[in-house]
């Protein structure tokens, strides 16, 4: 499956200043691999980049978002760890130079038999046939109002028994007015008592949260959520998620503000395994501040560890807390993990004070692990976030997380899950430790059959690779065949040009076994043609 700003790369590197930049052969492969998913019709984007002429009526707009780096949305700091996450959303330096040199150019719509084809988007489910599908039992009117609608739909899934997934695919029916969605089970059944005693709007209001008055966050169980250009997680191997018997799915969607009346019956689907093939069942821990004090005209930083200990506020309020420069504490610090950890996600949630998130690990041994940065907080443009492979984090390490609040615009909020309130709210999901799990990867998995390759003329396989990966290719009628592999920032990694690949159907076995996990890209160029697909190294 495309993962969107990992699976190709810029085609031509060595363009100068002099050479004519055009969209058919330069910029349409950019364009159509990391923006067209979002920009469509029915889609997200505010407009259509289908085709030369809906992308140059706004070049010099795209020129401008995508050298500031407001477009593509990927907040996290994709330099901050050493491994990549899920779904990564990014321009190369390259690509980015390239866009500004056709607007620069005017942007020349150049020949147009060079321009590849618009990769298929999936129009229904990316994983492939759920085992359940639940579904808005009627649509949901969008006030069109120019405000936020915050609205919790109840599904009732009649499980008898602990039913364990292996995905949960959250799909939009109305993509232009659904802005995310957050989806959990409720085994207290207090949202579907909140529905009910709205019998005459389909679902309940709820900002921010769930409103759940009276439930512990320990009870809540995240299962899921869904952002533009997120593909869903899935627990591979023997992982798994526990939906409890008796529970209902509670899926919070934000509807961004609008001028216009829209309709949604958007939907959920399960992909399930037997419980016999579940022997690590996915975790959650979670921080939750509602109690600091962020006073108007301030800037004010928040530390807390992910606490232990067996206090409700201790176990979701730890500290220190730094503000204003000073240490205030919160009751006895129990921040030690009791074991090691694989990590699997993290989703750190801010409001509109929010202003920059970091979480971390400290180690026993004094070393730092990176988990997440996102030093430009947008509540508009949030989400939850998983590495490619699980993450290791040492037992006794300790899990930090800094965020920062900009009230100088003189707010007058509090804490709580009003949108106008704010919060310190982040889960991280996670299973003990077992060797191996660096080696566990976290998407969804990319399979290409040899039969698939008769009708292509570059094919990889098997895919994911640990030891070795076939390359296929059946390029014909070609004297001159480059063929390259970049990494999953854009970089050239490896040049087997020289492996004698020759005009018509040819295979080279390559040994990957001492090469780093992770995506990598392959392009085979020829004189007017240029193939590109990815593969990962396991």
């Amino acid at each position: 499956m495309r993962t969107l700003g990992l699976l190709f790369f810029i085609f031509y590197i060595g363009i100068s200043q002099n050479d004519a930049i055009t969209f058919a052969e330069h910029i349409s492969p950019i364009i159509y691999n990391n923006c067209t998913e979002c920009h469509r019709p029915g889609e997200n984007g505010p407009m259509s980049f289908t085709s030369y002429s809906e992308v140059s009526a706004v070049a010099e707009m795209i020129k401008e978002v995508t050298q500031t780096g407001y477009m593509p949305p990927w907040p996290p700091d994709q330099n901050y760890t050493s491994h990549s996450l899920l779904d990564e959303r990014f321009l190369t330096e390259e690509e980015k130079e390239l866009i500004a040199q056709w607007v620069d150019q005017g942007y020349p719509q150049g020949d147009l038999s060079l321009e590849p084809e618009m990769p298929s988007f999936p129009e229904g489910s990316v994983i492939g046939e759920p085992d359940y599908i639940f579904e808005m039992s009627e649509e949901y009117f969008i006030e069109g109002n120019n405000q936020d609608d915050y609205r919790v739909f109840v599904f009732s899934t009649g499980f008898t028994e602990d039913m364990y997934i292996k995905a949960i695919e959250f799909r939009p029916d109305n993509r232009e007015a659904v802005h995310h969605a957050l989806i959990m089970a409720d085994v207290t059944g207090i949202g579907a008592q909140q529905d009910a005693e709205s019998p005459d709007v389909l679902g309940y209001e709820a900002f921010g949260g769930f409103n759940l008055e009276g439930v512990s966050p320990n009870d809540y169980v995240f299962l899921g959520g869904y952002a533009p250009g997120m593909n869903p997680v899935v627990w591979n191997g023997e992982l798994g998620m526990k939906i409890p018997a008796g529970a209902d799915l509670l899926c919070q969607i934000h509807y961004a503000p609008s001028s216009i009346d829209e309709w949604d019956k958007s939907s959920i689907n399960l992909f399930t395994k037997p419980a016999s093939e579940v022997e690590r069942e996915v975790q959650m821990k979670m921080w939750l501040r509602l109690d600091i004090d962020i006073p108007a005209n301030t800037e004010t930083e928040v530390e807390a560890c992910l606490n232990f200990s067996n206090s409700f506020l201790d176990m979701f309020g730890p500290g220190p807390i730094q503000q204003f420069g000073q240490t205030v504490g919160f009751g006895e610090q129990l921040c030690e993990l009791p074991e090691a950890w694989s990590l699997l996600g993290v989703l750190p949630h801010s409001h509109l004070m929010g202003k920059s998130w970091e979480v971390f690990a400290e180690t026993p041994s004094g070393e730092t692990l990176p988990i997440i940065k996102i030093p430009n907080w947008d509540f508009d443009w949030q989400g939850f976030y998983y590495p490619e492979y699980m993450q290791y984090i040492p037992e006794g390490s300790v899990i930090k997380a800094i965020a920062k609040y900009d009230n100088t615009n003189d707010f007058n909020m509090g804490w709580g899950e009003l949108t106008t309130d704010e919060m310190f709210f982040c889960p991280i999901y996670y299973v003990p430790y077992q060797e191996g799990d660096e080696d566990i990867y976290l998407g969804v998995e990319e399979t290409i059959s040899l039969a698939e390759y008769t009708s292509s003329n570059l094919a990889l396989f098997p895919n994911p690779s640990f030891n070795e990966v076939e390359i296929m290719h059946n390029i014909k009628d070609y004297e001159s065949i480059s063929i390259r592999i970049y990494d999953f920032k854009g970089r050239l990694f490896r040049d087997i040009s020289d492996e004698n690949f020759q005009s018509g159907a040819n295979n080279i076995n390559l040994d990957i076994s001492d090469w780093p996990k992770g995506t990598y890209i392959v392009k085979v160029q020829t004189e007017d043609l240029v193939s590109s697909k990815s593969f990962i190294k396991q």
